[in-house]
């Protein structure tokens, strides 16, 4: 049985270290460009979408209104359901969905809840609060701006159906749902930007854990052994 090579060891140890390290700093410069920010957050935008969806079922058979409505609402979601299940199933194979299709499910996500409201009569239809749900998912996986946006466009949307179905009476609690949409973009990504640091100073901890072990584990170099006299 041949002895073990230190050298080959050591290789091998040096190959799995700098493929780990390479990983390691994708995965920073992704926290730094706001790009690993999306892919760990997808699976929160998954399971918020099918809470929307089982939500909205419940509510759409809970006490549907006519048969148009319970047609137009079922057609919505069944649209949504087969949406997330295509990002679901992307993301139990390894390989979550590319950024532009995530962006635009969330964006179907905003365009659903909203015909939602509308035909329900604006103002009056307990599926705004579909918008919480879109909101937090949003916020905690998208970057600052695309949360910005996203929570602006469902405000502007809201806001003006709201106010147009809506009587003079009805403004302060359609300013209250305005703030409460804003409150919950921010406190979602606030989360998300917080963990995003936590998790890179884990990986910034661990690299020089590994660092610190391979300089204690790295061979000293040989000392002279003294010449002894004949």
């Amino acid at each position: 049985m041949g002895a073990a090579d230190p050298e080959a060891d050591m290789l091998a140890v040096g190959g799995g270290r700098s493929q780990g390290d390479r990983a390691d700093q994708q995965v920073l410069a992704g926290e730094r460009d706001g790009i690993g920010v999306l892919a760990f957050g997808q699976t929160v935008l998954v399971w918020a979408r099918w809470i929307l969806i089982g939500t909205g079922l419940l509510l759409s058979f809970w006490s549907p209104t006519d048969l148009l409505t319970l047609q137009v609402q079922l057609a919505a979601i069944i649209a949504l359901a087969f949406g997330n299940f295509y990002l679901h199933v992307q993301l139990l194979r390894g390989h979550p969905a590319i950024d532009r299709v995530v962006y635009g499910a969330s964006l179907a996500d905003v365009c659903v809840v909203t015909a939602l409201v509308v035909v329900q009569g604006g103002f009056t239809s307990p599926v705004f609060i579909f918008y919480f749900a879109a909101i937090v998912g949003i916020s905690v996986a998208f970057p600052t701006y695309l949360t910005a946006g996203y929570t602006a466009l469902v405000i502007g949307a809201y806001g003006l159906i709201s106010l147009a179905t809506a009587s003079s009476d009805d403004y302060p609690a359609v300013f209250t749902r305005l703030l409460m949409i804003a409150a919950i973009a921010v406190c979602g990504n606030l989360f998300a930007r917080n963990e995003s640091h936590r998790r890179a100073d884990a990986i910034r901890i661990h690299q020089e854990l590994l660092d610190e072990m391979e300089q204690g584990s790295s061979p000293s170099p040989s000392q002279p052994q003294p010449v002894t006299p004949a």
